[in-house]
């Protein structure tokens, strides 16, 4: 009887850990696939970076008049996309001869793998120096999915989603 009695105190106090070894198995099993997912977000970052990095070069070489040829990219985990923006200014020539001279802004939105197009703002810059110094800027395209917009601010709104997410 003495040993029942024993053997019942024994489960009992055993069974009474039961729920927290349950609860705290339930805590590492969440910790665990939460680091799960940082890894593989990380993975996808880098890939991203990576294949961003080798289309830059394939799509967009630089020529005698490039001043400025770049980009940033983005692994975007909620739309499980690779987004890669390309900022890109040139001598443009606009302006003739010792009048002055001009330069052009272009910049686009792409998918990467999909390789389309989300976006795209192009803004000419003047300087004219004769009869006087005097500058202007004249926006030619703005568009991010369709929307239009009118400004490199308005762009860079409508881009942020995709570069940021």
């Amino acid at each position: 009887m003495r040993a029942l009695a024993t053997s019942l105190l024994i489960l009992l106090l055993v069974g009474c850990d039961i729920p927290d070894r349950v609860s705290r198995l339930e805590k590492q099993a969440k910790e665990i696939q939460s680091e799960k997912d940082r890894v593989a977000d990380y993975d996808l970052q880098a890939k991203c970076s990576k294949d961003a990095r080798v289309w830059f070069k394939e799509n967009w070489p630089s020529d005698k008049d490039t001043a400025l040829l770049d980009f940033t990219n983005h692994y975007n985990k909620k739309q499980n996309k690779c987004f890669i923006l390309v900022e890109y200014h040139y001598n443009s020539n606009l302006v003739a001869g010792t009048r002055g001279s001009s330069w052009t802004n272009i910049m686009t939105l792409w998918n990467l793998y999909e390789n389309s197009k989300y976006g795209s703002f192009a803004e000419n810059h003047y300087s004219y120096f004769k009869p006087e110094f005097s500058s202007r800027d004249e926006v030619t395209t703005c568009e991010v999915t369709g929307q239009k917009c009118k400004t490199i601010y308005e762009f860079n709104n409508l881009s942020r989603p995709s570069m940021n997410e």
